[in-house]
Formats: C-alpha cells, sequence, structure tokens
C-alpha cells in the first residue's frame, strides 16, 4: 500500500438549475445518474484540445493529486461489450497528475428490480450469489477502468458505496429502508468480489474501500462509547448478537438481523489493499483527538471499546472533512470564515502528521459548491452561466440517450476580504 501522503478533494459538479432525480428516458436522461465524469460533460473538467472549456481537473491539480468521486454510469458509452465514455476522464486525470477514487454508486446496494431486489449473498460472498443484474454491473464497472488491458493507471482506489451506516437508501433505489445487515453484506460482496475480478485478471493492484460517516465513533472525551463500530462489522463480521453501531438508522433492533463474515475472514492480506475511510466533519483539538484515537487507542473511563486503526493496521482516508459555510449575509466575511476554518482544518492536519499515524490522506469537501442545494461547501463558488454545451447522444447497455444542452457555470474562488487570498492558494502554501 502506498505511502505517499494524499491531498484530495471531492468532486461533484453541477450547475444552478440542475435538481435531481431526472428520469432514465426521454430529454433529461443524461443528468439521471449525476455522472458528469464522462465524455458527455467534459465541458466542466477537460481543457486539453485548447477549447473554451473550464478546465477544473488541471484547476484541481494546482493543488490536490486526488480527486473522490461518487457516482459512475459504467455503460455509458456502450459499444456493445464494454462503457468507454469515462477513459477521457482518466486520461485528462492522469495528464494533470491527478488520482482518482472510482465510485459504486449506492444504488448498486439497493433493493431495486436492477440491483439486490431484496436479496443477500450467500455466507461465502460468491460472484453467482448476487443477482444476474449486480453481476453484471461488477463486470461492467471493472470494463469500464480498463484500457490496454489492465487498469487505468489514474485510477487510484474504488469506493464502494458511501455512509451505509446511515444512509438507508430511500430515494436512492429503494423505496423502503434497506436493513443494515443487508446493506453490510452488500456492501463486503462487492469489495470481496473486485478483489477477486482484479486478481483473476491480473490487472495491477487497486486500494478498496468503503467510505462510512463518523456518526459511531462516540466521544473519546466525554460521550458514551458505541458498543461496536462500522469498521469492525467491515473487517470482523458481525453476528445477531452485535450491537448496531452508534448512529446507524434503519433496522428494527439494537443488533444486526443476520451474521456475516468479514473482509479478512474471507480473504487474506487484506491489509495490502483495504483502508478504512470516513467522512468526519471536525476541526481543531476534536479532529486531532479522533485522529489520536484511531491511531493509539487507549481505554478510558467513557470509552472501552477499542477503535480499529490500531487492531487491524490499516490506513485511515479522510475521504470527506470540511466546513459549511453559513448562509451569507455579508459574503466577504462569511467568505473569509469559511477560508480560515478550512486552513485550520489543513493545518492541523499537517502538524498532527507523524510517521507512525496511519492517516494515509484526506479529501477536502468539496472543489465547487453543490449550488442547487445551496450547500455552500465549495473551495470556488458558481457564478454566472458562460456557455451551454451539447451532450452528445449518449449509448448506455439499455437505451440510447438524446443529445440534450447543459450550462457551464462560471467558478470563482473564495477569496479572503482582507488578504485577497484565495482559499485553493492558502491551501497550496500550507500543503507545501
Amino acid at each position: 500500500m502506498t505511502n505517499s501522503f494524499l491531498y484530495g478533494v471531492c468532486y461533484n459538479p453541477t450547475w444552478t438549475t440542475w435538481s435531481p432525480p431526472y428520469s432514465n428516458t426521454g430529454s433529461d436522461a443524461q443528468f439521471s445518474d449525476s455522472d458528469f465524469f464522462n465524455d458527455s460533460f467534459q465541458a466542466l473538467w477537460n481543457n486539453s484540445k485548447g477549447n473554451t472549456y473550464r478546465d477544473d481537473l488541471a484547476q484541481i491539480a494546482t493543488a490536490f493529486g486526488l480527486v473522490r468521486l461518487y457516482n459512475w454510469g459504467a455503460t455509458r458509452g456502450w459499444n456493445g461489450t464494454v462503457g468507454d465514455a469515462h477513459i477521457g476522464f482518466l486520461d485528462y486525470a492522469q495528464k494533470c497528475g491527478v488520482q482518482v477514487m472510482v465510485p459504486i454508486s449506492n444504488y448498486f446496494l439497493s433493493d431495486d428490480t436492477y440491483a439486490w431486489n431484496g436479496k443477500d449473498p450467500d455466507t461465502g460472498y460468491s460472484f453467482v450469489s448476487a443477482p444476474i443484474y449486480i453481476q453484471a454491473a461488477l463486470t461492467n464497472f471493472v470494463s469500464s477502468v480498463v484500457t490496454n488491458g489492465d487498469i487505468h493507471s489514474a485510477v487510484h482506489s474504488f469506493s464502494v458505496g458511501n455512509e451505509i451506516d446511515i444512509n438507508t437508501f430511500v430515494g436512492q433505489g429503494s423505496s423502503g429502508v434497506v436493513n443494515p445487515a443487508s446493506r453490510l453484506a452488500r456492501t463486503i460482496w462487492w469489495i470481496v468480489n473486485l478483489q477477486r475480478q482484479i486478481s483473476i485478471a491480473k490487472y495491477r493492484s487497486v486500494l478498496l474501500t468503503s467510505p462510512i460517516s463518523n456518526a459511531d465513533q462516540g466521544d473519546p472525551q466525554t460521550g458514551k462509547p458505541p458498543l461496536s463500530y462500522w469498521f469492525q462489522a467491515l473487517l470482523n463480521g458481525v453476528n445477531t448478537s452485535t450491537n448496531l453501531p452508534e448512529g446507524t438508522k434503519g433496522g428494527s433492533g439494537p443488533t444486526f438481523s443476520a451474521a456475516w463474515k468479514g473482509i479478512g475472514s474471507i480473504i487474506g492480506y487484506y491489509n495490502l489493499w483495504y483502508f478504512n475511510s470516513v467522512n468526519i466533519y471536525q476541526y481543531g483539538t476534536q479532529l486531532t483527538t479522533t485522529l489520536g484515537q484511531y491511531d493509539q487507542w487507549s481505554s478510558t473511563t467513557v470509552n472501552s471499546t477499542n477503535w480499529p486503526g490500531q487492531q487491524f493496521s490499516v490506513p485511515l482516508l479522510l475521504t470527506e472533512i470540511g466546513y459549511r459555510r453559513a448562509t451569507p449575509s455579508d459574503q466577504a466575511n462569511q467568505d473569509t470564515q469559511y477560508l480560515g476554518v478550512t486552513e485550520d482544518i489543513a493545518t492541523a492536519i499537517k502538524n498532527y502528521r507523524s510517521s507512525e499515524s496511519r492517516l494515509m490522506g484526506y479529501c477536502l469537501y468539496e472543489f465547487s459548491d453543490e449550488a442547487y442545494l445551496n450547500a455552500n461547501w465549495g473551495l470556488f463558488m458558481s457564478g454566472a452561466t458562460s456557455s451551454c454545451e451539447p451532450t452528445g447522444s449518449t449509448r448506455v447497455i439499455y437505451a440510447t440517450w438524446p443529445s440534450v444542452h447543459y450550462p457551464v457555470d462560471q467558478l470563482s474562488p473564495v477569496t479572503d476580504s482582507r488578504t485577497k487570498l484565495t482559499l485553493i492558494d492558502a491551501l497550496k502554501q500550507i500543503f507545501t
């Protein structure tokens, strides 16, 4: 597993008029899966041909070496065998010097008819125990990142789902809550079978993870400890006596509804290719205390349950960390406050790092604000529309989507009103 520290940023570009969900058919189908990392949307991220596109990847590369994505429609650009419409994104990321965390979306853990359809894998997570649509989804996913006979060199890792602990998948392919035990089993199936397929095909090694929230972390100083952790559940497995970790949503009781083996019980040497990952919104001493809890856990009167970092000797990546801007009444002062706290997060992690730490890096949330949510998290904020670009006709495995136009919003950097320093430039100073 790589020893280089990763400075990353979350990337999920949208525009001010985008609003999910869209239908998988008709004029809005191009936007239905929130996957804007394919050839249809290169006006957002690619300027390699000297055009007037926005060139997000090149901007990201000025400060970050990793981008974390959230959605990936593996059959975009379907040619009858594979979907190849993401190769251009990976090529340009490589040209810019950026690695990519490629995601398996939560939909592929859901109960939709074309996902798990209410079923779970067998106890050994065999490939054929998944529904045929999931088997095909995994095969198509791997194929979508293979070029010249191997996994594209820009791929850093595969991330399976997002926050399976607190994400019930309602509205993400499921009409009702998916039981926590099913969420766990399906996630492990994906991780185990991705690793098996990589090994069988003799592709280069790719790291694997499943980002969770920090809801089950507990308070290492004053709070009550959770009785189990999702980190432990993924690696060690659970039984029907294992308490649901703190913060888990859904389910009908205090314990898991079924017994499942962990990754470590199925595939050996997992510490060579698996890492823990967490979405965490802390800063200052709370953040450094949490990192210390992962690296050097010790029992206290309020926390006698071991965080599993030191148990399993796998690294930890902070897949989301950041600070939310308040609704701006004074835009300049809000930007300055946001910039200051984000700088503090980066500085705290820089000062915490040591050769003994298992912290492998972090991804700031996020590159540009998701304006349709009024989320106000971005290093860059959306402005006026600079152009309106065509997607071109797109073929996926089950349909051909017509070309439509989408707006390309101009981005303005968050800037300190006092120093006039942009946030991305301030971060570059800290990183170096």
